[in-house]
């Protein structure tokens, strides 16, 4: 009879996991040797906290759910902020955890399933009369389904036991779809909604994405008249497209606010269109929102007018597009200036802060990173202030992709992530920008990329400085300099651990060095950047557009612009 070990492993395999990512622990060390034997590559992490970011990097460009393991007690609660993070992101992912065995009384003794269920995740124990590989099939399907993570509790004691004859392994449950009803009521009732709208904005989120839907809401636009946005993640998915007004949040361009501002109807497709994307309120002002998405128990509840629609992103917007198919389409009901400035580039001159000595301009290091990187780079953007610059400033036009690791607003949780999201598209090129601050929390698993054969290049922007709290603190006498803090020389750390490390502090040293990092299997580039330039000039600064410029002129149009 196979033990629960390899029941589990057989199930994990079936699944198509190629790589487990773990820190083995005398709870599931067995686990872990059982996943090896049935040809799961096992990645050994230096904390536990990284093995769930890495199976969630890997979901995401692997299509499959990711898989990590750790051991009971202090092993299950390192992992508390990528669980967060990946439960705020909605990525599916499955973490096997230990669990102390039956009657144990000592130090490493806690409420699991409470840590587990505080980080918005799932927990379904294994107990003596299941059989483990069964239960992970189940959890597989589970997170797939609901797009969350889900932690198995395995008892030390039990993973390496026989499985009863009577606990035959039940094959892997397909995800369970909505049914066809709920669809259709969702369909019906969105077709009410744009077609009592004078101003309509489509907001398209991951889940659009994730569903293959960006064709349907493009077709939606054209019928209806309606404008193209994006959440930040999902950026770049219209780029090109005469509605498309590009990010609606912090990052929103000045010539797409007052469309913003001017809408009537807001619909949030695959995405939750919370404080970020709304601004919390203030760049919807007017506007009804619509959100339709296939999980609505875990968003924040609705107020006011906002209603929410339970449907998948595909399904529901076929039927909605069938339905505008037979009618004459609309004329779009603002005339957007076009092009929209590409990434903001063209109005950088107008803010030039005085440069540190020995630093360049992160702005300008970030637009000279967006040309050197591949056309097909995979581009992951840490949080922090270095992930302002970033987000504004990199193209993400196809074939390129963009993942933020930013769902807990963490900083430190980009290079893992990127670790997951090599090993998950090994014939793509991975791109990490993250911040010195950040890169320093977990240098240590730049050693796991480099075990792993990660093709991972990550560009550190190192301002030597907590940069959002330095620029908040800086206003106050002396306060500022409490937020700085030397970095050692990153790009000997980098050598250290067994990547290529690299130092630039002049814009002309770039393309060399970038270039040179991005033909290493593993490398960083530390570019040293000068904390004197705010990344929030990217955010919050707007730019008068003249009325009649591209918009729907508006009695409140003088301060169309304002945050």
């Amino acid at each position: 009879m196979p033990t629960h070990a390899q029941s589990v492993s057989r199930v994990v395999a079936e699944h198509g996991c190629t790589h487990l990512f773990t820190l083995m622990g005398d709870g599931n060390m067995h686990l872990v040797l059982a996943l090896a034997d049935a040809g799961v590559e096992i990645v050994e992490v230096r904390h536990e906290s990284a093995a769930v970011a890495m199976a969630e990097g890997y979901g995401w460009s692997s299509g499959r759910v990711g898989i990590c393991s750790v051991t009971h007690g202090p092993g299950l609660s390192h992992t508390a902020t990528s669980l967060l993070v990946a439960g705020r992101n909605r990525s599916p992912l499955v973490l096997l955890a230990g669990e102390t065995p039956v009657g144990y009384t000592g130090a490493q003794l806690f409420d699991q399933r409470h840590l587990v269920e505080a980080c918005e995740a799932v927990y379904r124990p294994v107990t003596a009369h299941d059989d483990a590989g069964a239960v992970v099939a189940a959890a597989i399907a589970e997170a797939a389904r609901d797009r969350r993570p889900v932690v198995v509790g395995i008892p030390a004691d039990l993973i390496d036991a026989s499985v009863e004859a009577t606990h035959a392994v039940a094959a892997e449950p397909s995800p369970v779809m909505l049914d066809d009803e709920v669809n259709a009521a969702a369909a019906a009732q969105l077709v009410e909604e744009l077609r009592g709208a004078k101003r309509p904005v489509l907001v398209a989120g991951r889940g659009v994405m994730a569903s293959g839907s960006a064709a349907l809401v493009r077709e939606l636009a054209e019928l209806t008249g309606a404008g193209l946005s994006t959440t930040l993640p999902a950026k770049g998915m219209f780029d090109g497209h005469p509605l498309d007004l590009g990010i609606a949040g912090g990052l929103s361009h000045p010539d797409a606010e007052p469309v913003f501002r001017d809408a009537d109807l807001v619909v949030a497709l695959g995405a939750g269109a919370g404080a970020s994307t709304t601004r919390s309120g203030q760049l919807f002002p007017d506007a009804r929102l619509v959100r339709l998405d296939t999980v609505l128990d875990r968003d924040q509840a609705a107020g006011g007018d906002d209603v929410r629609l339970r449907g998948e992103a595909h399904a529901t917007l076929t039927r909605v597009v069938d339905t505008f198919r037979s009618q004459e389409p609309t004329e779009p009901w603002f005339h957007p200036a076009r092009p929209l400035p590409d990434c903001w580039s063209a109005e950088l001159a107008d803010y030039q802060p005085e440069l540190v000595p020995g630093t360049v301009d992160p702005r300008y290091a970030v637009l000279a990173l967006d040309q050197a990187l591949p056309e097909d780079a995979v581009i992951v953007v840490s949080n922090g202030h270095c992930s302002g610059f970033a987000s504004a400033l990199l193209r993400t036009a196809a074939p390129r992709s963009f993942h933020l690791a930013q769902g807990f607003g963490s900083i430190g949780q980009g290079l893992t992530t990127a670790v997951g999201v090599a090993l998950g598209a090994p014939d793509r090129h991975v791109v990490v920008i993250e911040g010195d601050a950040g890169f320093m929390m977990h240098a240590q698993d730049l050693d796991t990329a480099v075990r792993a054969d990660a093709r991972v290049t990550a560009f550190v922007l190192n301002d030597e400085a907590l940069g959002t709290e330095y620029h908040r603190l800086k206003a106050g006498p002396d306060t500022g300099a409490l937020a700085v803090v030397p970095t050692p020389r990153i790009a000997d750390v980098a050598t250290a651990m067994g990547a290529l490390g690299r130092q630039v502090s002049d814009l002309d040293e770039l393309g060399d060095a970038a270039r040179d990092a991005l033909a290493a299997p593993t490398a960083v580039v530390e570019i040293r950047t000068s904390r004197t330039v705010e990344s929030r000039h990217l955010r919050w600064r707007r730019i008068p557009v003249p009325a009649g410029a591209g918009h729907r002129a508006t009695a409140h149009e003088g301060d169309a612009h304002a945050r």
